[in-house]
């Protein structure tokens, strides 16, 4: 792991705080056995290497390693892992942003761009990381895939077919979410995404996916949603209310 860290000229780079020579401390930290170290170093490249969304030259430096360290089921915390890379590469500029863009600028955007290209490029190792032993990254990688990935009409099925099979609630509920990032992004399958999260709020699904399902609705296609949707949205939260607190078991899901 980390082959070729050494030969990146680290100290001629610079993140937030001043010279980068100490991000391959942080990259390596991020695969430390210990869960304080690895906490601290996905704090350090938040607030020196990818500070408040900046991406710099060692950001883009970071990304061979950041893939590395995703695909290898021995580094705990990988979920942590993946929204980062997911935060590096997501930023769009469009064309507005880019007729703003003054000299001083230029080098920014140029990173943006560039980050964006290059996780995007990557972005295919995210299908393998949907069925993935680790409910942490199952929770970033659909929603990873639906920002980054170029191609929604692979996206898409993958979504549906593991809310059919996944057991656990926060991955069930990022699925959903990660359509509704798809249908904002590919306008021209808003309609059958509309269409599917349609199904999920109304059928015999488990109340927070319902709740989740309307709310995408709301995000991408409100003019989609049911007509009584206020009374069914109170009805739903009742239900969890009513839940007991350490939650009954829910009925699976369908796709």
């Amino acid at each position: 792991m980390f082959a070729g860290i050494d030969e990146v000229d680290w100290a001629s780079m610079e993140h937030a705080y001043g010279p980068a020579d100490d991000v391959p401390g942080l990259l390596q930290g991020l695969a430390s056995a210990d869960p304080a170290e690895r906490e601290g170093a996905l704090d350090g490249m938040y607030g020196a290497v990818h500070h408040q969304g900046d991406v710099y030259a060692c950001t883009l430096a970071c990304i061979p390693f950041l893939f590395e360290l995703v695909v290898d089921p021995a580094v705990p915390d990988r979920g942590g892992i993946v929204e980062l890379l997911t935060s590096i590469g997501g930023i769009d500029l469009d064309e507005d942003d880019e007729e703003e863009i003054d000299e001083d600028e230029i080098e920014g955007a140029a990173n943006y761009a560039m980050a964006a290209a290059a996780v995007t490029a990557g972005a295919g190792v995210f299908f393998a990381l949907m069925a993935d032993d680790d409910p942490g990254v199952r929770v970033s990688a659909p929603l990873a895939l639906a920002t980054l990935h170029g191609n929604p009409a692979l996206v898409l099925p993958l979504l549906r077919e593991r809310l059919a099979v996944e057991p656990d609630e926060e991955v069930r509920l990022a699925l959903v979410e990660a359509a509704g990032r798809v249908a904002l992004r590919h306008r021209p399958l808003t309609d059958q995404i509309a269409d599917w999260l349609s199904r999920l709020a109304a059928e015999a699904y488990p109340p927070g996916l319902r709740l989740a399902a309307l709310a995408q609705l709301a995000r991408c296609a409100p003019q989609a949603l049911p007509g009584d949707v206020v009374r069914m949205v109170a009805g739903l939260l009742r239900q969890l209310r009513s839940s007991s607190p350490a939650g009954d078991a829910e009925p699976g899901c369908r796709s």
